[in-house]
């Protein structure tokens, strides 16, 4: 081995050099959605069996998240005279939700340097909680009885919905900002508040049109990334908005306080007006600025 070679080797991946493009730069050109999928499953194929730490660590955030969805979808089905069935579909989503976090394995490196973490973190393991409660929520407001359901509904959706703070809070505070958090976070925002907006429509704790706000909000950005992501030539930053932060921070507020004045049999007809308006105003600011980043990169990248 010559002895640049060693020197390299010995001082670690150059930040630049290794940094990851798009997942499907390396395949010949060939762009698409099974191509994307197809290298991010190889690449965190390789990461899973060249580092057992990361292995321990992400197994033992797993185990953590199967006896909360397979537990939590067992009491949902309990409570409704469904145990099979809440069981049944609590592990359907643990499976869903760990293949997801093993596809998505190669993602977890600090950022910005890029350079590969050998254990998943406590702010992505808060994350992953997150993940895996998404669906046990919507089970909580739909199985057992509503009268049930409402304060039960609310007693398990809080704390999930605090995780979203503390995990970034953490990410921060112990200097653990990863590739893959910042990919997961959004991605759990649209997932946790689209289900809870849903289930809030169900247990009648919100309007119609509220509930569609809520939904339109996280939908058009999901459905425009999809649609594009895989055809990019690399992997685009996920990078937070204003209008996305106080967006999410409303759509906390909205659904949690309108549900509470429900239950308490106060009126939410002002409350729905004052907060519908900004959720309305911060999502449209959302959208529109999402979509002229999508703009500007496709014409810097053409």
């Amino acid at each position: 081995m010559h002895k640049l070679e060693r020197v390299r080797r010995a001082s670690g991946p150059d930040p630049e050099s290794s940094a990851p493009e798009h997942p499907v730069a390396t395949l010949r050109g060939v762009r698409g959605p099974a191509r994307v999928v197809e290298a991010l499953a190889r690449d965190s194929a390789r990461r899973w069996s060249e580092s057992p730490q990361l292995r321990r660590s992400l197994i033992g955030w797993a185990l953590l998240g199967l006896v909360l969805s397979a537990g939590s979808g067992l009491s949902a089905g309990w409570l409704g005279g469904q145990a099979a069935l809440g069981l049944g579909l609590g592990a359907c989503w643990w499976v869903i939700t760990t293949g997801f976090l093993l596809v998505a394995l190669d993602l977890n490196c600090s950022y910005p340097d890029r350079s590969p973490l050998d254990h998943l973190g406590l702010p992505n393991g808060l994350t992953s909680i997150r993940a895996y409660m998404a669906v046990p929520i919507l089970l909580y407001a739909t199985m057992p009885p509503q009268t049930e359901a409402r304060p039960l509904f609310l007693c398990v959706a809080s704390p999930i919905a605090l995780l979203d703070v503390l995990d970034g809070w953490v990410a921060r505070r112990v200097g653990l900002v990863t590739v893959l958090g910042r990919a997961l976070d959004p991605i759990m925002d649209a997932a946790f508040f689209s289900l809870s907006a849903v289930a809030c429509l169900l247990l009648g704790f919100v309007p119609l049109w509220m509930g569609l706000l809520v939904l339109v909000r996280y939908a058009i950005p999901a459905i425009g990334f999809l649609a594009l992501y895989p055809w990019l030539p690399r992997r685009p930053e996920m990078v937070a908005t204003r209008f996305g932060k106080v967006n999410t921070f409303a759509s906390g507020v909205a659904l949690a306080g309108s549900s509470l004045l429900v239950l308490a049999g106060a009126p939410t007809l002002a409350f729905d007006i004052v907060l519908g308006a900004i959720l309305a105003a911060t999502a449209a600011g959302q959208i529109l600025t999402l979509a002229q980043r999508g703009i500007e990169e496709l014409r810097s990248r053409s």
